[in-house]
């Protein structure tokens, strides 16, 4: 009997890796924002410290990440919860050449967007994407 009950131990200690969507960290989707380009930039990520992620520091409400002169390239993870929409936007007042983000989940290109510079303008790029669910 005892032979038995550590195969079923052993078996239960298994994963499943056709489950991409999910981990053992009750589901949470690993999702990486990016901003690519080659002077500083502004970086908006709308919800961040909302219930959607797990480093959420505050309960009441969501909380945008509102980022200025951040240096490029840039790039932050977070967990998410499955199911939920994903958005990034960067801009740069005065680009050198382009500015662009990405949006990776599970280590997975969803969405990306690269703008080139225009004499004189402002470049903003934005990405979208939602998580598996």
């Amino acid at each position: 009997m005892a032979c038995l009950a550590t195969m079923v131990a052993l078996l239960a200690g298994c994963s499943d890796d056709g489950d991409k969507g999910k981990s053992e960290d009750g589901g949470m989707v690993t999702v990486e924002f990016k901003v690519t380009g080659d002077s500083p930039a502004s970086v908006y990520i709308p919800g961040i410290n909302s219930s959607l992620y797990t480093d959420a520091k505050k309960s009441s409400g969501d909380a945008d990440l509102d980022l200025e002169n951040v240096k490029t390239p840039w790039s932050k993870k977070f967990k998410v919860k499955p199911g939920r929409s994903l958005s990034l936007q960067a801009g740069s007042a005065e680009p050198k050449k382009e500015i662009g983000c990405q949006i990776f989940v599970n280590g997975e290109l969803k969405d990306e967007e690269t703008r080139k510079n225009k004499p004189g303008s402002t470049l903003t790029a934005g990405c979208s994407s939602t998580t598996p669910g």
